[in-house]
Order: C-alpha cells, then structure tokens, then sequence
C-alpha cells in the first residue's frame, strides 16, 4: 500500500490492510516474443533521391516497432501469487479491523482464488470456510481441491452455478451464515474492496515508469473475468499520471464482463477512495468506458474451454520468454494482446501485459493429503458422479481446469 499512502497519507489511520504480498512486483521487455513475431525495431528504409542517393544522408533512421513488455504479478507473493494476493490484503485488513474469526468465500472446486484465501487465511491466523461448487475434474482442479482440503479450511459442498449466478452471488454476498464473527469475500474476490489492490498495481506501475524501469505503455492488457482487475487498473494508472488504455480480454461469457460492468466497479472504487482518503470524489479520476477496451474474440468456447490461438500463445511465451501460461485465463489473454498488438490498432505501440497466474506445485501443497480425506458430501458427489460415467473418482477426467 506505500503508493497509495504516498498519495493519500490519511489511508494509514482509515483503509485496513494485511501485508501479504512481495511489491512491487518486476517489468521485464518480452524481446524474444517480440523477435518470433518480427515486431522488434526495423529501420525505415530511406527514401531515395532522383540521383540515386538518399534524402537525409547522415540522419540516422527513425525506428517504428511494436513493443511487449509483461509485469510479473505471478511473483507477487508465496506461496500462492497472481493478483489474489493484492485483493486479499484489503480484504484480510478488513476483516481484522471487524473483529473476524472466520473468513467465507465461494468458488468452483479447482478455484485458485479460494486456495489463496485459504492458504493466506490460515497464515493471519483465520479459520476459513470455501463454499466450493462442481466442475469437470481435470488433473489440475482435483490436486487444487485437495490442496484446499489440506490447507485446513472448511470445505462444504453447494450446487453447480452457472456463470450469471455467479454474478448474482457476488453482487448480493449470500451465505448462510451471517454471524457477527464471519467475513464475506465475495467469488474471485470482485468489489471495490479486492479492487483497491489494483489502484495500488497502477501506482505501481507508475513508479515503475517514472524510475526508468520501462517506458510509459499505451496499452495495459489483462485478462478479463469479473472486471475488479481492470476496474483498480485504470484508476491507479490515471492518478498515476499514466494515459495507457486497459484492454480486458475477455475469458468469460459476454454477460459477466461489459464496460458498463467495469465502469460501474471503477466508479464505486472511486467512492470507497475518496471517503477513506477523506478527499473530493470529484479530485479523482472519473471513469469512463473510453478508458477500457474489452475484446471479445477470444473467449472460444466460454469460460475453462480451451482455444487454439490461447495454446499457440501458451507455447509461444513458454518458448520465448520462460512463462507458463494457463489456458482459461492468461493464455486466452495473451492470444488477444498478440493479435491486438499485431492489428492495424496496436502495431507499433507499447503493450503491458499483466501476468497473473502464478505456477505452483499443486501436489506439494496438497502434501499427503488424500481423495479420502475429502469430506463426505464431496466423496458421495464424485462417487455418484464417476459411477455415472463408470469411471474412478480418484482419476481426473482429461478436460480443461478452471479458475
């Protein structure tokens, strides 16, 4: 939060906050992509006179390239990084400051969010409870389950929700359990609270940019799922003096990301901000939905269902710059920067793109813990389930993992 304190030194007596993360988190040029793409700096070739010599000898060539750099918040903390851990030091900090002892939140088996909340949970000391809902068993969601049953949290079983649902209970925090000692985060960790770790990314950047680390980009892109992302982005990056556009590619259906959806987020931000900071709401930033831009193209299937052009962009940042990438969210958003990049509207401008998914070993969190120490209701599920398809249980079933 030290950007956010440099800017609004009031927000040390009024915004709660638990230190988690490891900020700020590298920028590096992503040169190799750049190479294997023929983007990099090509000199003009110049215009030549009637006798045969150049106009301008002695002028050096002008340089017209597409430039791809990448903030690296899959290092953004351990043992769990990505952008979770920047939400959930506002929400932790919240909870604390409200007298919490447990700590809710939702999400679909394989869902890295709620096993950041509850490795991170458990590190401040919480006893954390993950209302969990089903989703195809690929081999990366049955080691995040048990990952999650390991961690110490308390799993309980609900029905499978479609994605409009999902929005629906994150819009209204429902739980069961509305006990004074219990604190609601709500799935994917998308309110103005979480946002506020995004605010922060954009200062961040910022500095990143004002020490000479990288040159200011025209574009940010992330991937697009509930929005909170791209909502904190924009407004850090505008009080942070940086013009760059925030380009959301979308990963999720058409009716869970939209610019008003964004717009909406950002502008609630901007309340929550001013009334902490105890400034004008009018001193800061006033979203608009020319701030974002939202790219539809590349969500293939709907949310989790692989893309060719998202394996192609998985390859390609693996080859070339040593990332792994996942295929529901950062290989589809990579596939939409390089195509963006590549377009008549990006080619030689300057893209970020925020890497978020932080590649872990799932099996040494899961540790020993096995498919038999799952709790009832989630054995008697997937038993039904696999019997069903006549297939074991304890076997994933080769399709996509979500997130």
């Amino acid at each position: 939060m030290l950007n956010l304190l440099k800017r609004f030194p009031r927000l040390h007596e009024t915004m709660p906050f638990a230190a988690l993360g490891t900020c700020p988190t590298p920028v590096e040029r992503l040169a190799g992509i750049e190479r294997a793409l023929g983007t990099g700096p090509e000199p003009r070739r110049p215009v030549r006179g009637t006798c045969g010599s150049p106009r301008g000898a002695g002028v050096p060539p002008t340089f017209k390239s597409t430039e791809l750099w990448v903030k690296r918040d899959d290092l953004s903390g351990e043992p769990w990084g990505m952008s979770k851990v920047r939400k959930l030091e506002h929400y932790f900090g919240e909870a604390r400051s409200l007298g919490a002892r447990r700590v809710l939140t939702f999400g679909p088996f394989g869902s890295n969010h709620a096993l950041a909340t509850a490795l991170y949970g458990r590190q401040l000391g919480f006893e954390v409870h993950l209302h969990l809902w089903p989703e195809p068993m690929a081999e990366r969601v049955r080691q995040t389950l048990l990952a999650e049953q390991a961690s110490g949290a308390n799993l309980f079983l609900v029905g499978a929700l479609g994605e409009q649902a999902l929005v629906d209970l994150s819009a209204a925090a429902v739980v069961a359990d509305r006990s004074l000692d219990a604190y609601v985060i709500p799935p994917a960790g998308t309110d103005p609270v979480g946002a506020m770790g995004y605010v922060e990314a954009g200062l961040e950047l910022g500095e990143q940019v004002a020490r000479g680390e990288l040159p200011a980009p025209d574009f940010v892109h992330v991937a697009g799922g509930t929005g909170g992302v791209a909502a904190g982005l924009v407004v850090g990056l505008r009080l942070a003096g940086l013009r760059a556009r925030v380009v959301a590619v979308r990963c999720v259906a058409a009716e869970v990301l939209t610019e008003l959806r964004i717009v909406f987020l950002a502008r609630r931000l901007c309340q929550r901000l001013a009334r902490l900071a105890d400034v004008a709401e009018d001193s800061l930033p006033q979203p608009v939905a020319e701030d974002f831009l939202i790219l539809h193209d590349h969500a293939g299937g709907g949310y989790g269902r692989p893309t060719e052009e998202a394996a192609r962009a998985a390859s390609l940042f693996a080859a070339h710059a040593g990332l792994t990438l996942d295929v529901t969210y950062t290989a589809k958003a990579a596939a939409g920067l390089l195509a963006f990049a590549t377009s008549a509207a990006g080619a030689g401008r300057r893209h970020l793109f925020f890497h978020t998914y932080a590649h872990r070993d799932l099996a040494a969190l899961a540790g020993h813990t096995r498919w038999e120490d799952l709790p009832a209701p989630f054995r008697a599920f997937l038993d039904g389930q696999s019997r069903q398809r006549g297939r074991d249980p304890r076997r994933f079933v080769p399709v996509v993992a979500r997130r």
